[in-house]
């Protein structure tokens, strides 16, 4: 049973490492081609997913670890430590993104949003809702505390990856609006 809860533990975990790569991937590209920071920290999140699930998998595999004298109760309790970690580098990586996002506050640039950047969004929630979905019912089936967080966490990615499509949807259409205002008040001068 122990051997079936860590092999369940890393194939999901190496399913999230590598869709938060991709998607890390694709998000830096069209954050960078549209100069948003919200795109970006996107971008930085997924990457920090991705190591969330690194650590995940080494403290499994740690805690999997047979008692010896040193700890003659086993080493299950890695799993509050990588959990603490992984608790970390969110944290550091919201900070980052609040850093960054005063500073674009401060000295604001111009976005540029395309179909382009609304799709590759729109596609990176779909992945995230069904990571979640899928990360957190492997979690619940073997009773991992740290997959079901996991699962939580992607779901809440994907929330809060709505919340930039939105931005830059309005954004789109309030730009639209605006130019075609303008149009319509030099052509009636």
């Amino acid at each position: 049973m122990k051997d079936k809860r860590e092999k369940v533990v890393i194939k999901t975990s190496i399913i999230s490492i590598i869709s938060n790569i991709v998607l890390a991937g694709f998000k830096a590209f069209v954050g960078l081609l549209a100069n948003s920071i919200s795109i970006i920290s996107d971008a930085v999140n997924n990457l920090s997913d991705a190591l969330s699930s690194i650590i995940t998998i080494i403290g499994t595999k740690l805690a999997g670890k047979s008692p010896d004298k040193k700890h003659p109760f086993g080493y299950g309790r890695i799993e509050y430590m990588t959990s603490l970690i992984v608790s970390v580098i969110v944290l550091y990586a919201g900070i980052t993104a609040l850093i960054e996002s005063i500073k674009k506050i401060i000295h604001p640039e111009a976005v540029d949003y395309s179909i382009l950047t609304l799709v590759i969004l729109s596609v990176g929630i779909i992945i995230k809702f069904i990571l979640g979905i899928y990360v957190k019912k492997k979690g619940k089936e073997i009773h991992s505390d740290s997959l079901i967080a996991s699962g939580s966490d992607a779901f809440n990615d994907a929330i809060l990856s709505i919340s930039v499509l939105a931005s830059a949807i309005i954004y789109m259409i309030f730009i639209l609006v605006l130019k075609h205002t303008l149009v319509l008040f030099y052509l009636f001068l």
